[in-house]
């Protein structure tokens, strides 16, 4: 899988021949092994997630009817339907549990989950209004409701209005009110608004109930005294659906309000399913309101999937009839008894803890007392635990934010996953987090005048690297999965540790200053660099990033002199560990968006539109992602054969709107590229045109590309005069660009940049590479001057004469 190796997006082959039996088993096996259990004692305790073992009799009945792979397509639960096989199972299973939210008559069905469930429940809701004659529909939620709320209004393209919780953690009934008079003062006098109201029975991160008969009341009163409102009420029992008429009856968050309209449950949550098994219950009447004729089947269609399993409904009719009120009674009050005691640990361990049994659920809320309430990395990692910033009333009566984690106590915990988890809060409370090192101010002050490492630190587009794993874990030998970053940020902006002096250890180079980590050890720790910090900067990696980095072992940028401009190119040169030259990159742009060329031995890549983007996730963690509308790759032959376009692969439509890159809550450790086209093209260094070269004519048709100056623009490839000329012109305007890059550049480039040894940098001493830096920066000016635009055409060239040929003024 290529997206492992090297963070691209790319699809893999379809398989011609089956596997060997042995070899698929083995496959398999290794993916299995990968996957958590629940009982051993190295499988993950996931106290921060709803989900538990699956029940052995639905596993069984689920097996039993797969083979048969039965379709539940539609909806059973109308008369005279459901009346054999697994679609009777399936109408018995829904009309039984919708019996125990009590239900006088129902509709409903399985579904997915409840993402799926709330979709149906909105989409049926927005009907229903629009056939009340409304034509706005508006959804009110409390902010913490669970996001398929906010998923399922995106989808229908309703209009979403979130209450903020406040302090009790509940959409209150006043709030709804208040929200409801509000819309009806903006509704202009003949028009009709419709309210979805969507109410929580267990909120995932709280565990905590909504006062759904108030609110339900606040509906009906509105509903009698008439206006210009018309109100649809869903109930979002996914987590306490299945668990508060087993363990506190009496809550009163079903249909036993005239108000409530639907409700959705997750069975493979708390109610012993495998995923995924939800289930969508509505009143009688309501479900024509999502019916859509499926006349080549013959029928009507008011699911939300359509196709369904049959194999899943006999599974969930398995459990309701097998094990039943007492059964559920019993596994939850187990389960209760559990939560107390993890609250009874959190206390033993955090005494000042802020410790908030959900009533009658199964969650337990805990506001730990030190450090803004986090918890230590590897024990969140451990027991998959998360932590939400929730409103709180301070003792004072001052209402703050603050950091809470929620516990499930789900069925498969056992009194050695409690012991455990007490014993490994206790010592991660009783320590501080090596993941997470505390910093000081002697640790982070910059050894320099005050504000000299600051500016330092901002003023280089080579400083690329950061350390993304925790210390004491920085070796990839024995921590593969890490990686080192481009950062594209200066290192102010993230708050590293690194210390700068002048450099004076040898009379020469005057203005230079070092820099790194820990400048007592300057090439143990990450890394060391040299800069003069208006003009150029060299970085020499340590062994392990040497072995992490993914674009050489040294790295060498000029910037300067300012004042920068567009036509003037940023240009690095990477360097292998041994010395040799590994690119030169040409970045016409900003720091993370440019059109850029880089230039290595062999090939020549054409990058339109890069943008980069980098993230702090946590502690001293980074990720970053790579976006890149049009990758132009071509491979130098040593030889005369004419260009050909060897590969393109078109994964996203430039012409259209998209989001670049990853939202914060997707990045991950390793890197992430993404690519609207990727052209490959083959071409001889020696190869001279005969005649008039023609544009080279790409496979599917013109290739569009977002450039970082000119936008949408045509992109057409020539060769011609021992060049490849790759030339923009903007689909929207008269702007246009031409890259001229000589095909034996990549040859000419090791002769005129020269490199030192630094496979073994603990054996340089830091002159060794200030004299380095101030021989590179000569040269390397030269090629960034030679390369400046000139009228939109950047062309790209090595000056002639030895090393060391004229610098720019």
């Amino acid at each position: 899988m290529a997206d492992l190796d090297d963070g691209s997006t790319e699809t893999d082959p379809f398989p011609q021949s089956a596997l060997p039996r042995d070899e698929l088993d083995a496959l398999l096996d290794a993916r299995l092994a990968e996957v958590p259990g629940w009982h051993s004692a190295d499988d993950p305790v996931r106290l921060g997630f709803a989900m538990t073992a699956p029940h052995d009799l639905a596993l069984e009945t689920f097996g039993r009817f797969a083979a048969r792979n039965p379709n539940n397509v539609g909806l059973h639960t109308r008369f005279g339907d459901g009346v054999r096989g697994t679609r009777r199972l399936e109408r018995e299973a829904v009309l039984a549990l919708a019996g125990l939210l009590h239900a006088d008559a129902a509709d409903g069905y399985v579904t997915s989950g409840a993402n799926e469930g709330t979709l149906a429940g909105l989409r049926v809701g927005r009907n229903a209004l629009r056939a009340a004659g409304a034509r706005r529909v508006v959804v009110l939620a409390s902010t913490l409701t669970h996001h398929s709320v906010a998923k399922a209004a995106e989808i229908l393209d309703l209009e979403l209005r979130l209450l903020p919780a406040g302090p009790t953690w509940r959409l209150e009934a006043e709030a709804v009110e208040a929200a409801l008079d509000d819309l009806a003062d903006g509704t202009d006098a003949g028009d009709r608004t419709g309210v979805v109201v969507v109410s929580t029975a267990g909120y995932y991160n709280t565990g905590l109930v909504d006062p759904v008969d108030e609110i339900a009341d606040v509906l009906a009163r509105r509903a009698a005294g008439g206006g210009n409102l018309s109100v649809f009420h869903h109930v979002d029992a996914a987590h306490g659906g299945m668990i508060l008429p087993f363990t506190d009856p009496e809550v009163p968050f079903d249909f036993r309000s005239p108000q409530v309209h639907s409700i959705v449950l997750d069975p493979h949550k708390s109610g012993l399913m495998p995923y995924s098994c939800g289930v969508f219950l509505c009143r009688k009447g309501l479900m024509g309101h999502g019916a859509v004729p499926a006349p080549m089947s013959g029928f009507l269609d008011e699911t939300i999937t359509g196709s369904r399993s049959g194999a899943m409904a006999a599974a969930l009719w398995s459990l309701v009839f097998g094990v039943a009120a007492d059964g559920y009674r019993q596994v939850f009050r187990d389960c209760l008894a559990v939560r107390d005691r993890l609250a009874d640990a959190i206390r033993t361990a955090d005494p000042d803890a802020v410790v908030l049994p959900s009533p009658g659920n199964t969650v337990l809320v805990a506001g730990f007392s030190h450090e803004g309430g986090r918890l230590p990395a590897a024990l969140t990692d451990r027991y998959r635990l998360v932590g939400n910033t929730l409103p709180w009333t301070a003792p004072d009566g001052t209402v703050e934010d603050r950091l809470f984690h929620h516990f499930y106590a789900m069925p498969h915990l056992t009194p050695a996953h409690l012991d455990g988890f007490a014993t490994a809060l206790a010592a991660a409370l009783g320590a501080p987090d090596p993941a997470r090192p505390r910093r000081t101010a002697q640790d982070t002050a910059p050894s320099g005048p005050p504000g000299e490492l600051r500016e330092l630190r901002r003023s280089s587009v080579c400083l690329r690297h950061l350390v993304v794993h925790p210390p004491e874990r920085r070796d990839p030998d024995g921590y593969p999965h890490a990686y080192s970053f481009h950062t594209f940020q200066d290192r102010a902006g993230l708050h590293e540790e690194l210390t700068a002096r002048p450099w004076d250890g040898d009379g020469a180079h005057e203005g230079l200053h070092v820099y790194a980590p820990d400048l007592d050890a300057p090439f143990a720790n990450e890394l060391f660099g040299v800069t003069d910090s208006g003009r150029y900067a060299l970085e020499v990696l340590d062994r392990n990033q040497q072995k992490l980095s993914l674009v050489g072992a040294a790295h060498f940028a000029v910037f300067g002199p300012e004042p920068r401009d567009a036509d003037r190119p940023v240009v690095l040169a990477n360097f292998h560990a041994d010395g040799a030259l590994r690119s030169v990159e040409y970045k016409y742009g900003d720091r993370r968006h440019n059109d850029e060329v880089q230039v290595f031995r062999d090939e020549i890549v054409v990058k339109i539109g890069k943008d980069a983007r980098s993230v702090h996730r946590e502690g001293d963690d980074y990720s970053f992602s790579l976006d890149t509308s049009l990758e132009l790759r071509v491979r130098v032959a040593d030889d005369d054969s004419a260009p050909r376009v060897d590969r393109v692969a078109r994964h996203a439509d430039p012409a259209l709107p998209r989001r670049r890159h990853l939202l914060r809550g997707q990045y991950r450790r390793f890197p992430n590229r993404f690519f609207d086209t990727i052209v490959e093209m083959t071409v001889g260094r020696r190869y001279r045109s005969s005649g008039t070269p023609g544009v080279l004519a790409f496979p599917g048709g013109p290739v569009l590309a977002r450039s970082a100056e000119l936008d949408l623009v045509r992109v057409e490839s020539a060769v011609a005069d021992g060049a490849l000329r790759v030339a923009l012109a903007s689909v929207d305007g008269p702007g246009q660009a031409l890259f001229s890059v000589p095909l034996d550049l990549g040859a000419r480039l090791p002769v005129l940049l020269t490199g030192i040894p630094v496979g073994e940098p603990e054996g340089l001493t830091p002159g060794e590479v200030v004299n380095w830096a101030a021989d590179l920066h000569r040269p390397v000016a030269a090629l960034r001057e030679a390369a400046r635009a000139q009228d939109g055409h950047r062309h790209l060239s090595a000056p002639d004469g030895p090393p060391g040929g004229v610098a720019p003024s």
